[in-house]
């Protein structure tokens, strides 16, 4: 597995890509350029590149002329923003008795703003109480397995999945 080079950082497109990847269950078989470049809506070339870049960041491993296949740390990745994205549109909703469209506008904002402390503060508190108001992500734990998390309201605005 090729690792991470000196001094690159992930960019927040960088885990937009590994989202994107997820959602096209490269957790559980290879997913080849074409796809990301279909569902992200760029080229083939840009798809591939971005493929191998995540590589780089040890989410995955890229088969040449094949694809990617994401690893446990980017499921666990994954699944760790979706909690985050969660507790802390839990945490606006319950704190500031905003609506669950704002809480969840104002949570994709702040999210990647928040330090582990507070979020790790946020999430004990909402421990027992954390769910999704679309009930397909958090509260039970989606399954990989399935197509449920297409259902999630912050899925379907991050990839403009239609209903």
């Amino acid at each position: 597995m090729v690792r991470k080079r000196k001094g690159e950082k992930e960019t927040n497109r960088d885990r937009e890509h590994l989202r994107a990847l997820f959602l096209l269950r490269a957790q559980d078989e290879i997913v080849g350029p074409s796809q990301l470049s279909e569902f992200m809506g760029i080229s083939r070339a840009g798809a591939m590149k971005k493929m191998k870049k995540v590589e780089d960041l040890n989410y995955g491993e890229y088969v040449q002329g094949r694809g990617i296949r994401l690893n446990k740390k980017a499921t666990k990745t994954i699944r760790k923003d979706i909690e985050r994205h969660h507790a802390l549109e839990l945490f606006l909703r319950e704190s500031l008795d905003l609506s669950q469209e704002e809480a969840c506008k104002e949570s994709d904002s702040l999210e990647e703003h928040v330090s582990e402390d507070l979020m790790k503060k946020i999430q004990e508190k909402y421990e027992d109480e954390l769910r999704c108001e679309c009930g397909h992500c958090v509260d039970p734990e989606f399954d990989s397995g399935t197509n449920q998390l297409y259902q999630c309201h912050w899925v379907k605005k991050h990839f403009s999945i239609s209903e």
